[in-house]
C-alpha cells in the first residue's frame, strides 16, 4: 500500500472527515484555531497508531476490556507514528543534550569507549572483562605457552594460607620470580610476593573456554587482579577486573549512569549533583569527570558548542555514526552555536522545541509517520526556513511528515496542503480544500518602529547589549529570532524584577515600581478536575443561576449539587472527571469519555435542571463561542467570554480538562484572564505594566489580526503593554517595535 486512507474521523469537532495522502510526502494541515487540524493529526492519526501498538503488546489475559476505539471509522495504510507536540512542561535543569536524546547516546559512548584516569595521578586505569582479555590474546600464534596467575595479598597467617592453597587443589605458586610446587614447600617465606599459578595451557582458539575459566578463578583468588605470562615476552600481561589507583583505591566498572548528575551513581558526593566547588560545578562524581574519550572528558565535551563538539568527536577515536547524525541534525536546525550543557531554563522556547524535534527525526525513519505540531512558532524567517528544509529532507528519505502549521515558509517545501475550517469549534471540523500548495508570500522581516516618548523603564541583560526602553502608555512589541533574548529581557528580566522573582546574572532594571499584570494560570490548572469553566472562574456564577431556578428549589438542590468536585454533585461513574481511565495490565492507561455523563461531569438528576433551556451538563459540553451569546448581558461573565473568544479560544468546551490544553491555548487563556483584570487597575495610583510572552503563538493570520485589534483596544488608555511577538499582524498594530538580534 502506498497511501494513507482516513475515513470518518470525528474526534472533538471533526465532522466525519475523509482524507487520503501519499506515503513519503510532506503534508501541511492549516486552518483557524479549533478547526480540527490538531485533532486529526494527534487525536486520530497518532492516537490510532498508539492504540494499535498497545494492542500488539497487550499481555494475554491481562485485561478483559477492549482498548478504547479512536473516533474514526477506519484508517488503512498507517505506519508507526512519532509525534512532536507543543509542550511547556519544562524541567529547568535538563540539558540541551538530554532534550535531543543525545545525552543518553554520549553517556553510553563514554561508558564503553572512554578510559578512566586516576583522579590523583592521572594515569589510565583499565578494567578488563573475559571477552576483552581473550581478544587481547587472540593474535598469539597457536601453541604459545601461557601461565595464568593470581597475585595474592600479603597473608596475616602464612601457615594458614599455605594449608588453604593445598586444600584447594592448586599445584604451584610463584615466589618472586621462582616457580615452586606446593608439595615441596614447608612454609611461606616472609616478605616475598606470592602468586598463585591457576593454570598452564598452550594457546589455541579451541582452548579459549579453558583460559576463560582460569581468568575467572584467578580474579576471585587474586581480588580482581590476574597475570598472564606469555612465553617469549619479558614481562607478564596484567589484567585487572577492578580498576585500582596507585594509592590502592578501587574503582567500579564505568556505567552510563556515572555521567548523569541526576543519578545516584553519577552525582558528585559533595553537592549531590547540584554543582558545589569540588566537582568544578559539573555536578558529576570522579568517574564522570575523569573518564576520557581521546583527550576529551565528558564535562569538557558538553561545554563545547554543538558544532565544535561534532568537530572534536570527528578528530578523536571513531564514534558511532549515530552520534554524528544526531549532532548534524542539531546543526541543521540552527542550534550549532549552543553548548550541549545549556540547561532548559536558559533556552528560548524555539530552541528547546527544535532540540525535541531533532530527537523525533532519529525516531521517524521510513516508513514511519512524523507528526509535528507548530514547529515554527517563535522562529525568525531564516530559522523557520532551516527547519522546513530539515522536514523536507525527512520526507525525501521516505518518511511521511504531517505538519500542523500556519507559517507560510512551510508551503514552499510542502507536497500537499489540507485546509481546515471554515472556522473554529462547531463551525469548523471540515476539510475546506486538499491538494498541492498555493504559493504564499513569506512574512516580511520585522522593522523597528521607534517612539518619541521618553522611556519609563529600562531592562538589560548580557545576551542583549542594547536592552529595551519601555515608554509609558501604549503597546510596545519586542521581536527577534529565537535565542536573541526577547523572552529573557521581557519575561525573565523586566517582569521577574517587579514580581520579585530571580533574574538572570548581570541583568538590570531601572524605573518606578508598577502595578504588574502578567499571565499566570491559577494553581491546580494541571489537575484532571480543572476545566475551562473552573479555570476561567465562570462556573460559580453559572452554578448560582442554576441553583435559583424554580425546579432546583422544588427539588431542594443547593449550590453543592451543581459542583463536580464533590460527591454531592459529581457523576458517580467518573467522579466528576468527565472521563474514565482504562488500564490494561502493565501497559500505559488510556482515557475515554465517561459513558454515563458523556463528559458532563454531573450526576443525571442534577443534569435534569435547566436554566433558560440549558442543563449544566449541556453547558459544559458546549464551546465558549456558542455559550457566549447566552450570557451576553451578564455583567460578570460577559467580559470573560469576550476575552477568551477574542484570543481565539472560542472552540474550547466549558468542560474541557485544562490539562489537555496545548501550550499555545494555555498561553492565550492566561492572556485573556490577565487583561480581564485591567479595569481594577484604574484605582491603583502606580503605572500599570502588562507583560505578555508570545500571545500570537499558534495563531493563524485571521485570528492573529483579531487578537492584535483586541490587544490594542484593551490597553488603550489603561496602561503600558509589552509583548514578545512575531506575527506581522501584532507588530503592525503595536505602537512601538524593538527588534533584537539579526532578523
Amino acid at each position: 500500500m502506498s497511501h494513507l486512507h482516513i475515513h470518518g474521523a470525528h474526534a472533538h469537532n471533526l465532522q466525519s472527515v475523509d482524507l487520503t495522502v501519499k506515503w513519503g510526502t510532506l503534508v501541511v494541515f492549516r486552518g483557524p484555531s479549533g478547526s480540527g487540524k490538531s485533532s486529526l493529526a494527534l487525536d486520530v492519526l497518532h492516537a490510532e497508531s498508539r492504540r494499535r501498538m498497545l494492542e500488539v503488546l497487550r499481555v494475554p489475559g491481562g485485561a478483559t476490556d477492549a482498548l478504547p476505539r479512536v473516533p474514526v471509522r477506519s484508517i488503512r495504510g498507517l505506519p508507526p507514528t512519532v509525534a512532536v507536540a507543543p509542550d511547556d512542561d519544562t524541567r529547568p535543569d535538563r540539558s540541551l543534550a538530554d532534550l535531543s536524546d543525545l545525552g543518553a547516546t554520549l553517556r553510553g559512548l563514554f561508558a564503553t569507549a572512554g578510559v578512566f584516569h586516576c583522579p590523583a595521578s592521572g594515569t589510565p586505569l583499565q578494567a578488563w572483562t573475559v571477552p576483552e582479555v581473550l581478544a587481547d590474546l587472540a593474535p598469539l600464534p597457536p601453541g604459545t605457552r601461557l601461565t595464568v596467575g593470581a597475585p595474592l595479598p600479603t597473608p596475616d597467617d602464612p601457615a594458614r594460607l599455605l594449608a588453604e592453597l593445598r586444600r584447594s587443589g592448586f599445584a604451584r605458586i610463584r615466589l618472586g620470580r621462582r616457580l615452586v610446587r606446593l608439595d615441596d614447600l614447608e612454609r611461606l617465606p616472609a616478605g616475598v610476593a606470592v602468586e598463585l599459578v591457576v593454570d598452564r595451557v598452550k594457546w589455541s582458539a579451541d582452548r579459549a573456554d579453558r583460559v576463560a575459566e582460569a581468568l575467572d578463578t584467578g580474579w576471585k583468588a587474586g581480588q580482581g587482579e590476574v597475570t598472564v605470562e606469555v612465553h617469549g615476552e619479558p614481562e607478564p600481561r596484567r589484567y585487572g577486573k577492578l580498576r585500582r589507583s596507585p594509592d590502592g583505591t578501587t574503582w567500579p566498572q564505568t556505567r552510563p549512569a556515572h555521567f548523569d548528575r541526576a543519578h545516584a551513581l553519577g552525582a558528585c558526593p559533595h553537592c549531590a549533583g547540584a554543582g558545589c566547588a569540588p566537582c568544578g560545578d559539573t555536578g558529576l562524581g570522579p568517574i564522570g569527570r575523569h573518564t576520557r574519550l581521546g583527550d576529551t572528558t565528558f564535562p569538557t565535551l558538553l561545554a563545547l558548542a554543538i558544532a565544535d563538539a561534532r568537530t572534536r568527536l570527528g578528530t578523536g577515536p571513531p564514534a558511532p555514526p549515530e552520534v554524528d547524525l544526531q549532532l548534524a541534525d542539531l546543526v541543521r536546525l540552527g542550534l550549532g552555536d549552543l553548548p550541549l550543557a545549556r540547561p532548559q531554563r536558559h533556552l528560548a522556547r524555539g530552541e528547546w522545541r527544535r532540540a525535541v524535534l531533532a530527537r523525533a527525526l532519529r525516531l521517524a525513519e521510513p516508513p514511519r509517520v512524523l507528526v509535528v505540531d507548530e514547529p515554527l512558532s517563535g522562529l525568525s524567517v531564516a530559522q523557520a526556513t532551516a527547519v522546513c528544509e530539515v522536514l523536507r529532507a525527512c520526507a525525501d528519505e521516505g518518511a511521511t511528515v504531517v505538519v500542523v502549521e500556519h507559517r507560510p515558509e512551510v508551503l514552499a517545501v510542502a507536497d500537499h496542503v489540507v485546509q481546515f475550517g471554515p472556522d473554529g469549534g462547531p463551525r469548523g471540523g471540515t476539510i475546506v480544500s486538499s491538494g498541492p500548495p498555493t504559493p504564499c508570500p513569506t512574512w516580511p522581516l520585522p522593522t523597528p518602529k521607534p517612539t518619541s516618548r521618553a522611556p519609563l523603564w529600562r531592562a538589560t541583560h548580557p545576551r542583549s547589549p542594547h536592552g529595551i526602553d519601555v515608554p509609558e502608555g501604549g503597546w510596545m512589541a519586542v521581536t527577534g529570532p529565537s535565542g536573541s533574548g526577547t523572552s529573557t529581557l521581557v519575561r525573565d528580566t523586566l517582569a521577574a524584577h517587579f514580581a520579585g522573582r530571580p533574574t538572570p546574572d548581570g541583568a538590570t532594571v531601572q524605573g518606578p515600581e508598577p502595578r504588574l499584570l502578567e499571565p499566570s494560570l491559577p494553581s491546580g490548572s494541571a489537575s484532571p478536575r480543572s476545566c475551562v469553566a473552573t479555570l476561567a472562574r465562570i462556573w460559580g456564577p453559572i452554578r448560582d443561576l442554576l441553583t435559583r431556578t424554580r425546579e432546583a428549589r422544588v427539588r431542594g438542590l443547593g449550590a453543592d449539587a451543581f459542583t463536580f468536585n464533590r460527591a454531592t454533585g459529581w457523576c458517580p461513574a467518573c467522579e466528576g472527571l468527565g472521563s474514565r481511565t482504562v488500564r490494561f495490565g502493565p501497559l500505559p492507561p488510556i482515557s475515554e469519555t465517561c459513558p454515563v455523563c458523556r463528559g458532563g461531569r454531573l450526576r443525571p438528576d442534577v443534569d435534569a435542571i435547566h436554566w433558560r433551556g440549558h442543563s449544566a451538563g449541556e453547558l459544559l459540553r458546549l464551546d465558549l463561542a456558542t455559550v457566549q451569546p447566552i450570557f451576553a448581558t451578564h455583567p460578570r461573565l460577559a467580559p470573560i467570554f469576550t476575552a477568551l473568544t477574542a484570543v481565539g479560544l472560542g472552540h474550547l468546551p466549558l468542560g474541557r480538562a485544562t490539562e489537555s490544553l496545548s501550550s499555545g491555548e494555555r498561553r492565550r487563556f492566561s492572556v485573556a484572564l490577565t487583561l480581564a483584570r485591567l479595569r481594577s487597575a484604574d484605582r491603583d495610583p502606580r503605572p500599570t505594566l502588562v507583560v505578555l510572552d508570545q500571545p500570537d503563538a499558534g495563531l493563524d493570520d485571521a485570528t492573529a489580526t483579531l487578537v492584535a485589534r483586541w490587544l490594542a483596544e484593551t490597553i488603550a488608555g489603561r496602561g503600558t503593554l509589552v509583548t514578545v511577538a512575531h506575527h506581522p499582524a501584532l507588530l503592525q498594530a503595536a505602537d512601538t517595535v524593538q527588534v533584537l538580534g539579526d532578523p
